[in-house]
């Protein structure tokens, strides 16, 4: 039996109250979390509550620093300098949790040895943008709050199992400042947001029907291919064979509709770049007179990812609303255009 997103919604309800007349503090804890999976941590005492806060700052300033460096070796200048004031933000933290370690007496505490309790869900999320080629200083600021919120949850799930009331008041003051990092990233998310809103964007295209999918999808398809058949040349002349193989496989692929050199729906726009506030330092096309001092395989790799994720997102919207036939049709699209961004990000990861 099939069941709409609300009554879904009232059953999932139901049973989590349910469930919390079953489970103890420590594990609903856990399941109220943003965590996928428990950390395992049966008794949590002070030297182990502090190397885990130590790890999780350091870890933070370290993965900032690679992603800053990571967007400004891409050009996305503003994505970079969004990635460095989060950096700086996380260094002081790291000295507050110094000062904090003394005063509970852990000074000496090492975060290299508590590194590997650190729960996957606090590094994953970023493994995942790293190759994305639509990360903005809004969505960088958006998982920044996400992140956030994780090390709170993860924060809670120490203090359910702290050894005492001293270590779980601790445990629950670290969550706290977690809290008002999120609220202090939510403000920094809210003004790039702002700034991004000006850039000119299409209007969204209503589905409702598999017709209209099937239209909206095949005009896509033919953007995909149009751009990825501009691409392949250029990716070759830049020493990439194999990337440059890798998108003519996709084209030849690709069904009758994306033969034609542009989507038959005008409603449809390509990113050129979502980079509202950096300075103009796109790849240079060769015939544009321009230089051609960017043109490197991985800023046209990126260039080849962003219809790609263009798409994604309009597949998005309509899984989010759809039912049926149309929603299982849309969630295998998307898994066919989240294995090509899987494949370029590999390719990207070879330059």
């Amino acid at each position: 039996m099939r069941t709409d997103n609300k009554t879904r919604g009232s059953l999932a309800f139901g049973q989590n109250t349910l469930n919390r007349r079953r489970v103890g503090a420590a594990e609903h804890a856990r399941r109220r979390s943003l965590l996928r999976d428990d950390p395992d941590i049966d008794v949590v005492d002070m030297p182990t509550l502090v190397g885990i806060a130590k790890a999780i700052e350091d870890e933070a300033v370290r993965r900032y620093g690679f992603l800053a460096d990571l967007m400004e070796s891409r050009g996305e200048l503003s994505t970079a300098a969004a990635f460095r004031v989060m950096q700086e933000e996380e260094q002081s933290h790291v000295k507050a949790v110094d000062r904090w370690a003394t005063s509970v007496g852990e000074p000496s505490v090492s975060a290299e040895d508590f590194a590997w309790q650190l729960p996957a869900d606090l590094s994953s999320s970023w493994d995942e943008v790293a190759g994305s080629a639509l990360l903005t200083p809004y969505r960088a600021f958006a998982l920044a709050v996400e992140n956030e919120e994780r090390a709170f949850s993860f924060y809670a799930y120490l203090a359910a199992h702290a050894e005492n009331e001293q270590i779980r008041a601790e445990a629950e003051k670290l969550g706290g400042e977690e809290l008002r990092h999120a609220a202090l990233l939510r403000k920094w998310r809210r003004r790039a947001y702002h700034r991004e809103r000006r850039a000119v964007r299409p209007e969204p295209v209503e589905i409702d029907s598999l017709d209209a999918f099937h239209r909206v999808l095949a005009d896509h398809q033919a953007a995909i291919a149009s751009v990825h058949r501009a691409l392949a040349p250029r990716l070759r002349h830049a020493g990439d064979e194999a990337g440059a193989a890798l998108l003519e496989r996709w084209i030849r692929a690709a069904p009758e509709a994306a033969a034609t050199d542009a989507p038959t729906n005008a409603a449809i726009e390509l990113p050129v770049t979502t980079e509202t506030d950096a300075p103009q330092e796109s790849s240079s096309h060769p015939d544009d007179g321009g230089s051609t001092e960017r043109e490197t395989p991985r800023h046209l790799l990126v260039d080849a990812q962003k219809p790609l994720e263009a798409l994604a997102d309009v597949l998005e919207d309509v899984m989010a609303n759809a039912e049926g036939d149309l929603f299982d049709e849309a969630a295998a699209a998307m898994g066919r255009v989240v294995e090509r961004i899987s494949q370029i990000s590999l390719q990207m990861s070879h330059c």
